[in-house]
């Protein structure tokens, strides 16, 4: 099961209950994150085709139509509902939580629903090469606008991120900073090129003030004598925690490779995981239709947040929840991960 998957049932169950042409039928992303408790997704078509459809005028008349499309969509789903605003909720099979796990761990083609075999050079700009500290944040915020685009865009993508083995180093915080003479050079010579992505991304205003902020002691602008939290390998510093989380996902699939029992959690906590894994799809494309990369970059650390909770949920209370083991789930988190952080141009470690 995938967004994809899902929305194109809705569409179809809309077609036949209506006796629609399928063209007039608009794309309506399902979210998880719109979805009534106890259940796995929710479809917004409802309301958007209550005219099509010549509904009567009437408070209700998106209810209506929503329980119209999930008497048609309940066959082979645990739970089909829909609710007062017309949204219709969908609850998921276990098999199809679990194919949407394994679904996910190829993370291009979850996010963009093709494969990444295409040609041509995802953009990078040389942010060491910009004079100012402002000129090189508009340098990596056109980078990742243009890789998401490029994601998108109806040609194939090229050639995506590889499993292979990346390791910690920056080139910058790491190498010889002799030749970081620049104010762009020198701030990405305290807090690296991977931060300094995440930072510049992170906040929405294209001009922002030089005293703005996107969170406790993380500047817009760091800067070598300003850098914040961004200069910190702790969870204080959202690019460190992106890489951290996507480098334990890693770690523990590989160990549930080689034998280690797979982590098990409380289903709250799985399902949030699910939640935030199944919204990735419909937040890249916002991003890309708005052009606005600091939705990727919000969503990814939701993930992250998410993930982290699913991994240190009390043993005690999930045993005593009914916690179940899903050794697909840190597959999926590092693949999602690992493409949205090499949309955004920042590398993502293997290894703790």
């Amino acid at each position: 099961m995938t967004p994809w998957s899902l929305e194109a049932e809705v569409r179809g169950a809309a077609v036949r209950a209506f006796d629609l042409d399928p063209q007039q039928v608009p794309f309506a992303w399902p979210r998880a994150e719109q979805a009534q408790r106890g259940h796995d997704a929710a479809s917004p078509l409802a309301p958007r085709i209550v005219r099509l459809v010549g509904a009567s005028r009437g408070k209700d008349a998106p209810a209506r139509v929503g329980g119209r499309l999930a008497e048609e969509l309940r066959p082979g789903y645990a739970g089909v509902s829909g609710d007062r605003r017309g949204f219709v909720n969908v609850t998921f099979t276990a098999e199809q939580r679990a194919r949407m796990a394994r679904a996910a761990a190829d993370g291009p083609v979850w996010l963009t629903g093709r494969t990444w075999t295409g040609e041509g050079v995802w953009p990078r700009t040389a942010l060491h090469e910009a004079g100012p500290l402002a000129q090189a944040r508009r340098h990596a915020r056109a980078d990742a606008r243009a890789r998401i685009t490029l994601a998108l865009d109806a040609q194939d993508p090229p050639p995506g991120p590889g499993q292979e083995h990346v390791g910690w180093r920056d080139p910058y915080r790491d190498g010889d900073e002799t030749e970081l003479l620049s104010e762009a050079a020198r701030a990405l010579g305290s807090i690296g090129e991977d931060s300094s992505r995440v930072a510049f991304c992170r906040s929405v205003p294209e001009r922002p003030r030089e005293s703005e902020t996107t969170g406790n002691d993380l500047p817009v602008l760091p800067s070598a004598d300003r850098p914040g939290a961004w200069s910190r390998l702790t969870d204080a510093n959202p690019a460190f925690r992106l890489q951290y989380a996507h480098a334990h996902a890693t770690s523990q699939e590989r160990w549930t490779a080689q034998g280690a029992a797979p982590s098990a959690s409380c289903p709250a906590h799985a399902a949030a995981l699910r939640g935030r894994l199944f919204d990735g799809p419909s937040a890249l494309d916002s991003a890309a239709r708005r052009e606005e990369p600091h939705i990727l970059v919000r969503y990814l650390e939701g993930l992250a947040s998410a993930y982290d909770e699913w991994r240190t949920c009390p043993r005690a209370a999930a045993r005593a929840e009914g916690a179940a083991a899903d050794p697909a789930l840190p597959a999926a988190v590092a693949g999602v991960l690992r493409t949205g952080l090499f949309l955004l141009g920042v590398s993502a470690p293997t290894r703790l």
